[in-house]
């Protein structure tokens, strides 16, 4: 422990002292609590790791006892008001003369002067003197203290300890020790400067429970769930935001089709239930299409060659940034950016009005294509592979759970059991679809820890792996529980092909930028980030010819609907080889 050897005496108080002697004997100090006389009996919830003795602080030979302690210790840790261990006689100056390697911690609310340092106070008063209380609330309603976790527990104890371990450290150097003095009130102060920093960006700069990490943004904040409980949503980076709304909107387009509409009053309203999930999906275009047409500013692009400093290489500008992206993010950019490299590079060519202007036609896009490196055809067959197991699952999945789960007839009289179990089977896998949207947005907040984990590799491997065993074990043991259970495997499939295949362009391309920079990569002037990631979408739309044309005639010929989820799990785990030994992952 890092603290082993270490002797802390500990004046009893209320929790900021007790809470920092207990951080100290959580890392291995010998804390011993020193208790009054007629204090209330009862265990201390602070008191893990500790030792105590009860102490009549106002007798001389109590006073006596503390000293023969604190010439023995390394740490006094005490909680009381200024004067108070002055006029006991066993105030830091005399201490430190008896023991001058004693660290003397001080821990108060207002500190050892100023106006307000012989006041009683409580973590809601050093929140309101701090100025952190004001920024703490919804808009519209009275400041609240988020329990006394920030000022008590944060600004004081903790601080304290902080405080201690470098006057620790700063002892073995001089081999003297001193007097700390934390005061609650400046320990808040000091845990806030972030956001007091960051006003000027923005981040602050609203009225309180405005602003986007205090409430005031719909995707970093709590809502209320059907059960009575509550939600915590933070999706504030774009490609998390982004997967949230895909889950969240693939969830409601299935619920549309789990709810019976017929035996609402909206379905009789407009007649059937298909006109009822029509009506939903119009209504959904035409807000998106409003939103669209809104909400995306347009900026004329700015000339970033005067932006470029003379003196900086372009050595320096190609290789200003020369770290990976984060997993599941895209190069941030403003509106209006320009490619450097390109500005740099208009000194050596002509004027604009002798250039030629270049056009895109069909022979030159496939000459691009075709000058595709290897490793970039590799994740494109990967991508269809995986995209053709996926669909070949969910394009049938409902009709699976009607036919082979529910043992349904489709094709039985409208009015007659068989059909009306059949129906039954399609509504619960309108859940089940409903499950796996919502879980597709739940992994892809797990994926940023996995990658560290994992690595790229592991995760795209780990997406088709489970994908392939979950549509085997339905097909195998076709369960309505077990197949509910198993949509949570269709969600990890559906993130893994949305995000990694994406997030390995980037990096290709990011690789090929400093390897063009270091004058050694390949000329990529006629292929575009833009294009690999177009040919690697075109493989969602080959997927649906393959799926399409293919699996109607295999299901026709097998005679039953479980062929499909058996082809999803073939055609996975022959994904998983082809992930494992054929698509290139950059260190």
């Amino acid at each position: 422990m890092a603290l082993r050897g270490i002797t802390v005496v500990e004046l009893a108080g209320l929790a900021p002292v007790p809470f920092c002697g207990m951080v100290l004997a959580d890392f291995g100090a010998q804390v011993v609590r020193v208790d009054r006389p007629g204090a209330r009996s009862g265990p201390s919830r602070l008191a893990r790791g500790k030792r105590s003795l009860v102490v009549d602080l106002k007798q001389p030979r109590g006073a006596a006892v503390l000293r023969r302690l604190c010439a023995r210790a390394d740490v006094m840790l005490e909680p009381f008001r200024p004067g108070v261990m002055e006029k006991l006689q066993l105030g830091p100056e005399i201490l430190q003369k008896e023991n001058p390697r004693l660290i003397y911690a001080r821990l108060s609310g207002f500190g050892q002067s100023g106006r307000f340092s012989k006041m009683a106070g409580h973590d809601i008063n050093y929140l309101a003197l701090s100025g952190v209380l004001s920024r703490i609330g919804r808009s519209g309603e009275n400041p609240y203290a988020p329990l006394n976790l920030l000022a008590d527990f944060g600004g004081g104890g903790l601080m304290c300890a902080m405080g201690i371990i470098m006057a620790l450290f700063e002892r073995t150097r001089s081999g003297k020790g001193q007097v700390i003095d934390a005061s609650m009130v400046e320990g808040t102060a000091y845990l806030s400067s972030f956001m007091w920093k960051t006003q000027e960006t923005g981040l602050w700069e609203q009225p309180r429970g405005q602003n986007m990490l205090d409430g005031g943004a719909p995707f970093y904040t709590t809502y209320r769930t059907a059960d009575g409980g509550f939600m915590a949503v933070g999706a504030i980076e774009p490609q998390f935001y982004e997967l949230l709304i895909k889950g969240l909107g693939g969830a409601l387009g299935y619920l549309l089709g789990a709810i019976d509409w017929a035996h609402l009053e909206l379905g009789r309203l407009l007649g059937t239930e298909f006109q009822v999930m029509f009506f939903f999906s119009s209504l959904v275009l035409t807000l998106c299409f409003i939103i669209h047409l809104c909400s995306i500013p347009e900026t004329p692009l700015r000339d970033v060659a005067k932006d470029i400093p003379p003196q900086q290489a372009p050595q320096d500008l190609a290789l200003s940034s020369d770290k990976m992206y984060e997993y599941g993010s895209i190069e941030k950019v403003k509106n209006g950016y320009v490619n450097q490299e390109l500005v740099l590079q208009g000194g050596k060519t002509k004027n604009p009005a002798e250039q030629t202007q270049r056009t895109m036609t069909l022979r030159s896009l496939l000459r691009a294509l075709r000058s595709v490196p290897p490793h970039y055809r590799c994740l494109c067959i990967s991508h269809l592979i995986g995209w053709t197991a996926f669909l070949s699952n969910m394009l049938f999945f409902t009709d699976f759970m009607g036919q082979i789960v529910y043992h349904g007839d489709p094709y039985g009289a409208h009015n007659s059991t068989e059909f009306l179990i059949y129906q039954r089977g399609v509504e619960v896998g309108c859940w089940g679809l409903c499950i796996n949207s919502m879980f597709s947005s739940l992994y892809s907040y797990f994926q940023k820890v996995l990658v560290p984990c994992i690595g790229l590799k592991g995760l795209y491997f780990m997406g088709y792996l489970l994908f392939g065993l979950g549509t085997g074990f339905i097909g195998l043991f076709p369960n309505v529980y077990s197949t509910l259970a198993m949509c949570t495997l269709f969600g990890v499939m559906s993130s893994t092909l949305y995000t990694v295949p994406f997030t390995l362009i980037a990096v290709y391309h990011h690789e090929e930028q400093k390897q063009r920079a270091l004058g050694g990569g390949p000329d990529g002037s006629s292929r575009g980030q833009g294009l690999d990631c177009a040919a690697l979408t075109s493989m969602v739309q080959l997927a649906q010819i393959l799926v399409g044309g293919g699996l109607g005639l295999l299901v026709n010929t097998a005679g039953s609907v479980v062929v499909v989820v058996i082809t999803a799990s073939a055609v996975a785990l022959i994904g998983c080889c082809f992930v494992a030994l054929f698509v290139r992952y950059v260190d």
